[in-house]
């Protein structure tokens, strides 16, 4: 599915430049990066407007309370099976919210 965000997306020089360097590695044969920095900085969002730009399907782990690792590797399995068997190209986001506790 699509997701609608209603944000409103301010580009100056400084977010071109990321939103480029997201769009040179995502339109690599198997490209992928790891983006680093403050939490609320816009990296998801970027990330998914590149993604967007790009016609790459978006997927993101929703974790909840009860999410454990077993719902983990099922939701892997699933994108990796969405890539490698229907060829389906994807943005797999991962990001600090989805971070379970070790405890």
């Amino acid at each position: 599915y699509e997701e609608e965000l209603d944000v409103p997306l301010v580009i100056f020089d400084e977010v071109l430049e990321h939103i480029l360097r997201i769009d040179r590695v995502l339109r690599q044969p198997m490209g992928h990066c790891l983006l680093v920095g403050d939490s609320g900085a816009g990296k998801t969002v970027l990330s998914k407007f590149v993604s967007w730009m790009n016609g790459l399907s978006i997927f993101q782990i929703k974790a909840h309370s009860r999410y454990g690792i077993e719902d983990f590797n099922e939701d892997l399995r699933g994108v990796m099976r969405r890539v490698g068997v229907d060829g389906e190209k994807i943005c797999f986001i991962f990001d600090e919210g989805n971070a379970l506790g070790s405890g």
